[in-house]
């Protein structure tokens, strides 16, 4: 039987099924892997609505509860609705990620009789490389701050970038562009003109570019070309990628004049914006143990810990051979954790190659869902069956993937960024 449109479209129908979507962008990537998903996130956007005061109409005094209870935003208390409950709405948009993979029609006709194994062979190795690359962007996104920021550049000599650790996210071929400065809100440079990555070098945590034509200088945030706007960006809601672990619990405390999501979290910037505790100064194991401690404080109840592979190393030698490990499994994937008691029981800590170095995210897991339109991977258009297009002008079959969705977290306070000794 001659392999057809039809034929195409069986592949992504029958053979990647929206659960084998899901395993295939979990790979590797642990903490996109295990934070909460679920669907239904239609219409223009979610109101998301976080309490984070109760009412102060309490006094042993009854004329003086009854008061506080009739202070409801009016001026007669500085301290604004104590007769209420205090409540925050953020109005969360969707984003949008997309992936493609290109098949040219002469595979399709070559994928006659016999062959038709050959081309399904063929499709699915070009399939699985495109879902790995969407897999490695929700991984990296995860912890990011919405711009799509992959790695800060420690030096630059010609055509020759340094990054360190963060060449895990770095291809050849890429196309990135830069930062004017070591902000990653700032301008892109040369307007974001772009220069691709020719060669890389993993063990010197370096790579080369095609020519250096935006002028990238030490110091400048990198970006995969599409994923941020030209001009400086500190809107959130102008943002392209989805509002990862450094948009909800920030490093920096949020000040005066924030809007995240349409509300000012520095009212309270713990509750709205989650904890944030620099344990560099202590061992490995003491540092963890300060920090799971603060977090019980204030109600937290941390599961998770998500770091990079050096930091979780250092854990591990502090440890020696009190290591306790476990193995996770999610869907046909699994993760090795390395296991700590805090004040409310056991928190598993593991390695992300998506993690920034030098810092821990330590997570109640439950206070965070990724909400998505549809599957959390789509396949091809909505009218489509099988998912499979005709190329316009173009002799090639093209497979889409497309996510639309967002991070949400329900108890920002539950959580913390921690700086970590180097």
């Amino acid at each position: 039987m001659a392999a057809t449109i039809t034929t195409a479209d069986k592949i992504l129908k029958y053979l990647y099924t929206s659960r084998d979507l899901e395993n295939a962008v979990y790979d590797k990537n642990p903490l996109f892997a295990l934070v909460p998903k679920s669907g239904g996130f239609e219409g223009r956007s979610i109101v998301h609505a976080i309490t984070y005061g109760n009412s102060l109409a309490r006094s042993a005094a009854f004329a003086t509860a009854q008061g506080r209870a009739a202070i409801n935003g009016t001026s007669a208390s500085p301290a604004g609705d104590v007769g209420k409950n205090l409540d925050v709405n953020f109005t969360i948009s969707r984003v949008k990620n997309y992936a493609m993979a290109s098949i040219e029609q002469e595979l399709l006709l070559a994928a006659r009789g016999k062959n038709n194994a050959a081309f399904v062979k063929a499709a699915t190795q070009l399939i699985d490389g495109t879902l790995q690359t969407m897999r490695n962007d929700f991984g990296r996104d995860i912890y990011g701050s919405g711009l799509g920021e992959i790695g800060q550049l420690t030096n630059v000599s010609g055509t020759t970038f340094t990054v360190g650790e963060a060449i895990t996210q770095i291809e050849v071929g890429m196309e990135l562009v830069v930062s004017t400065g070591s902000t990653k809100t700032a301008a892109l440079r040369n307007s974001g003109t772009g220069c691709y990555v020719t060669s890389v070098n993993r063990s010197a945590g370096t790579f080369v570019v095609n020519a250096n034509t935006d002028s990238a200088a030490t110091g400048d945030w990198l970006f995969i070309k599409g994923d941020r706007p030209a001009g400086a960006t500190t809107a959130i809601g102008s943002m392209l990628k989805i509002s990862g672990m450094e948009a909800w619990n920030p490093v920096t405390a949020p000040t005066g004049g924030d809007n995240f999501w349409g509300t000012d979290r520095s009212v309270d910037a713990t509750r709205l914006a989650g904890q944030r505790l620099d344990i560099s100064s202590y061992q490995p194991e003491e540092g963890y143990i300060t920090a799971l401690a603060a977090l019980a404080r204030e109600d937290g109840d941390p599961s998770h810990i998500f770091t990079s592979f050096t930091d979780e190393k250092n854990l591990k030698l502090a440890l020696g051979s009190r290591v306790d490990a476990e193995y996770t499994q999610v869907g046909d994937v699994g993760f090795e954790s390395i296991r700590l008691r805090g004040p409310n029981g056991t928190v598993k800590v593991y390695a992300d190659r998506n993690a920034p170095v030098g810092y821990a995210r330590i997570l109640t897991l439950n206070t965070w869902e990724l909400k998505y339109l549809g599957d959390m991977i789509n396949k091809g258009d909505a009218g489509q069956d099988g998912g499979m297009a005709r190329e316009y002008q173009a002799d090639r079959f093209e497979a889409r993937f497309s996510f639309y969705g967002n991070l949400l977290c329900y108890k920002p306070a539950a959580n913390m960024v921690a700086t970590l000794p180097t």
